[in-house]
């Protein structure tokens, strides 16, 4: 089957809400060799004697722009289509009638449109390219259609539209086979004003107050605001606070004496950031830290958790620490919008000096007695070292040593023990007796 091209000319009246071109079609004549375009489809217009297509005329605003938009979106493609089958119907998914197997045949409809916004002023004669991109697969049959009329040609897979009215037209192509039906379709919009707009900022913590100013051409008399997620102005420059962190496109669609046309812009709005600093992580015990919430956004209220059962919902509490150990210390903080509640956590580290103690079994004895030192120091971090002095002369290094006593006496016993902290002593005077 050869592929054909075609022009489809809509013709109406200009105005805020466009009149639509008539809905009859006739065929052309036919060209000559080798063709750029072998057919032509005017829509409206009979089929003797060929009639040119009018002239729209339309008012010239004082601050009409030369900017055209039309290079801002072209070579749009849709996303495919997949279709079910039932009998010799195709809807959505892709099945044969009894819903158990694909049916690899079934048409699937997608085009591409190398234009799908204009501004009119740059193109009163705007001449749109439809190409077919779908899963067409012979023998089928095919129908384009858009907003006004339709036409059925043996020019598939393309298709040139020439709009010369503003509005917003629906085109639409349908393709059909023994296996059933495929439709999909575009929107093309014809412009009477570029609709544009700035923002002072872009990206900002939640709460985010933007102002939005309207820039767009050829004197718009109305605008309508959509900040993404369902807020609105019709204000021609709204101020507007975003109180719920996330990302928003943000929609304005403008309208002059002619008509309308839209553009759009994205907003990124961020959570708070709860964090904080000390001026200590870790120190020996009692620890007093100094704790400084650093959080973005301007927190409201606060809640601390310290680790050690100890709260606090100042913004910068002090906290002292008694005894040894490793403590998790969380911080909620919270701005007051968009039910925000952000944590953050932090390490402190409690050490102490040994706490020396000891035991002996026995204390008492007869000369060439042994007695059994036992170490029971206690320290953050344990100690790692000892030392012995056992009062007749005799040491050891060892945690748990024994020691045999030769002579009678009363002896003093000594015993110190190490951490990463230091050492501390315990001394017992006349601990041992020997006799």
């Amino acid at each position: 089957m050869i592929a054909c091209l075609f022009i489809v000319l809509l013709v109406g009246v200009c105005g805020c809400s466009a009149i639509l071109p008539g809905t009859n079609k006739t065929t052309g004549a036919t060209s000559a060799a080798t063709p750029t375009l072998p057919e032509t489809y005017i829509a409206g217009e009979s089929t003797t004697p060929p009639v040119s297509p009018p002239v729209i005329t339309t008012q010239t605003p004082a601050n009409a722009s030369s900017v055209n938009i039309q290079g801002a979106q072209v070579n749009a493609t849709l996303t495919p289509v997949t279709i079910t089958c039932t009998g010799l119907t195709c809807t959505s998914g892709l099945t044969n009638s009894t819903g158990t197997a694909s049916e690899v045949n079934a048409p699937v409809s997608t085009f591409s449109s190398n234009i799908t916004m204009a501004y009119f002023k740059q193109n009163p004669f705007l001449a749109v390219q439809f190409t077919a991109t779908g899963t067409n697969t012979p023998p089928y049959s095919w129908m384009w259609s858009w907003t006004g009329g339709n036409v059925s040609s043996s020019g598939d897979p393309a298709l040139v539209l020439v709009f010369n009215q503003y509005g917003y037209y629906v085109v639409s192509r349908t393709i059909t086979n023994t296996l059933g039906t495929s439709s999909n379709s575009t929107t093309i919009s014809v412009c009477p004003l570029v609709a544009s707009f700035t923002t002072n900022q872009t990206t900002g913590l939640v709460p985010l107050k933007v102002q939005f100013t309207d820039t767009s051409t050829d004197q718009p008399l109305s605008w309508s605001w959509d900040f993404g997620y369902g807020g609105t102005s019709d204000l021609q420059n709204p101020v507007h606070t975003y109180t719920t962190s996330g990302d928003y496109t943000v929609r304005l669609e403008a309208t002059n004496s002619l008509g309308s046309c839209w553009n759009t812009g994205g907003i990124s709005v961020l959570p708070l950031t709860a964090s904080f600093a000390t001026n200590q992580t870790t120190g020996l015990a009692p620890l007093t830290v100094q704790f400084t919430d650093t959080s973005t956004d301007q927190p409201t209220s606060w809640s601390w958790l310290f680790g050690d059962g100890a709260i606090s919902s100042l913004q910068n509490p002090v906290h002292t620490y008694t005894t040894s150990g490793v403590y998790t210390v969380n911080m909620n903080a919270t701005n007051g919008h968009d039910g925000w509640r952000s944590s953050q956590t932090g390490q402190i580290t409690v050490y102490t000096f040994p706490v020396v103690s000891f035991t002996a079994v026995p204390t008492a004895g007869t000369p060439g007695t042994s007695v059994i030192f036992s170490d029971q120091s206690s320290g953050f971090p344990a100690p790692t070292s000892w030392y012995w002095d056992f009062g007749d002369g005799y040491t050891s290094t060892y945690q748990n040593p024994s020691h045999q006593y030769a002579s009678s006496g009363s002896y003093n016993v000594s015993h110190s023990a190490t951490n990463a902290q230091g050492t501390a002593w315990l001394n017992k005077t006349a601990f041992i007796t020997i006799s």
